[in-house]
């Protein structure tokens, strides 16, 4: 074996090296790319959350649907798995959240910070002792299926008003104060 057969198995050696670092360069360089895509993704795509809350100075518990992200949820349907009548009112069909449009029609776009708000019911009729749970129950799920950029997504979101029991709502005492004015200047008239 001469010493240009040893200089080019050498050669082929650092060749197949440098070949083998040069794509595992470009893995982790599309790998980098992939996530910096992923990224700007989360950061720029709709997010629906669906949440309770009580309403200030009041009983009442709602039930928000937000689109808290940066773009709009397109095609949105939402969907809540049981019956739900606002209230505890039964003989009223129209009070069954289950049936509301936003729950049986397409939403064709939700815009960001963009909102629908429903009202429940007061804690002391959702809680009351042997409140009809096909009535006002106190946990059920909402889906939400929306689409944005060519893409689907599907959440589902579980309320549990539970939580809310033994809880107090927080007083602002501004509004406590003009109320008793309020009631003093009744007092007048």
């Amino acid at each position: 074996m001469t010493t240009i057969d040893y200089l080019t198995a050498i050669l082929v050696f650092v060749t197949s090296i440098y070949s083998y670092l040069t794509f595992r360069m470009a893995k982790a360089s599309e790998a980098s790319v992939q996530a910096v895509r992923e990224q700007s993704e989360a950061m720029l795509r709709p997010y629906v959350s669906v949440s309770s809350y009580v309403r200030p100075q009041t009983t009442v518990l709602y039930l928000r649907i937000e689109n808290t992200g940066r773009t709009g949820a397109e095609n949105l349907r939402m969907s809540i798995d049981k019956d739900f009548f606002q209230f505890g009112d039964a003989k009223q069909p129209d009070r069954n959240l289950r049936t509301k449009p936003a729950f049986v029609d397409t939403i064709q776009s939700l815009p960001p910070g963009g909102s629908i708000v429903f009202a429940l019911a007061q804690g002391f009729i959702i809680f009351a002792p042997g409140a009809d749970a096909t009535v006002v129950p106190q946990q059920f799920s909402v889906t939400a299926t929306y689409s944005f950029a060519g893409k689907q997504v599907t959440e589902t979101h579980c309320i549990d008003l539970r939580v809310y029991i033994g809880s107090e709502g927080e007083r602002d005492p501004i509004v406590e104060e003009l109320e008793k004015l309020r009631k003093f200047a009744e007092q007048w008239k």
